[in-house]
């Protein structure tokens, strides 16, 4: 099953983290904490497989413990954190 940017958009949602794309200029992106919210901000120009590597990437510094996600997706997750 090939993973999407919907499908982690959805686990950012379960868990609060609003995700945003934005021109930032010299940045892939990350996650941050604005007051007391949680958001993962992506480079709107970077390519669509970058944007997914990149969002797993940031859900991996969550806790993923309660929530029930397909082998495939936390795999991903999992993967893009280790690198």
């Amino acid at each position: 099953m090939k993973i999407t940017l919907a499908d982690l958009e959805h686990i950012a949602k379960a868990l609060s983290i609003k995700v945003s794309y934005e021109d930032l200029k010299s940045s892939k992106g990350g996650s941050c904490r604005v007051m007391e919210a949680s958001r993962i901000i992506i480079n709107k120009h970077l390519q669509n497989a970058d944007k997914i590597n990149l969002l797993a990437k940031e859900l991996g510094k969550f806790d993923l413990g309660g929530l029930d996600l397909p082998d495939n997706l936390r795999k991903k997750i999992a993967r893009e954190t280790e690198e």
